[in-house]
């Protein structure tokens, strides 16, 4: 009971000082051009149409739209060089604003033991052993959850089909886990996964 009113605390303490460092900003800034939220961010895959089943089967995201050579002729545009590398994606939003650019690029991941670039995305406390259960049983590699941060805070790391490494991550957990690192080499794909 103590563990879990202490972790929620924390989790709460977070928030709050988020948002008050953000409110400062703005403040602060009054009158100046700011930066707002990300809008996107790419990441590169080797296939769209695994890229887009696993973003949005698997971790749920939502479809919007896949430009091609087709979508680029549509608007005026000649068609992509290179096959496509480089130029077309698949659009999805997870569950904000920032819209996730899956683009067709060969090379671009991090190796299997850096554990950086990584992308994170948040999900309730509740939910972080539900997630861990979506990946089983899916087969795909995860580590956690583990904590990295303070008391109550937990993560779930794994990698997608290309290489490039995800997290799930919360505050105000309340479960012992271990305190490390997440087990990088653990996270590789076998061949023929999630075909």
């Amino acid at each position: 009971m103590w563990m879990k009113l202490r972790n929620e605390l924390i989790a709460l303490g977070f928030s709050a000082g988020a948002w008050l460092v953000r409110v400062r900003r703005r403040l602060s800034q009054l009158g100046q051009p700011h930066l707002g939220a990300l809008e996107h961010i790419t990441i590169p895959v080797r296939d769209l149409a695994l890229a887009r089943r696993f973003y949005c089967d698997i971790l749920g995201g939502a479809y919007f739209m896949t430009v091609d050579d087709e979508t680029f002729r549509r608007f005026g545009r000649p068609p992509a060089e290179d096959g496509g590398e480089g130029a077309h994606h698949v659009s999805i939003y997870m569950s904000g604003a920032t819209r996730l650019d899956l683009f067709l690029q060969r090379s671009g991941q991090p190796s299997v033991l850096q554990g950086h670039p990584h992308f994170a995305f948040r999900v309730s406390p509740k939910d972080m052993l539900r997630w861990k259960r979506v990946l089983d049983a899916a087969a795909i590699p995860s580590d956690g959850p583990i904590q990295l941060g303070p008391p109550g805070q937990a993560s779930v790391y794994f990698n997608d089909p290309f290489g490039n490494h995800l997290e799930i991550t919360c505050l105000g957990f309340c479960l012992e886990i271990p305190v490390r690192p997440p087990a990088m080499a653990a996270l590789e794909w076998q061949p023929g996964l999630l075909v």
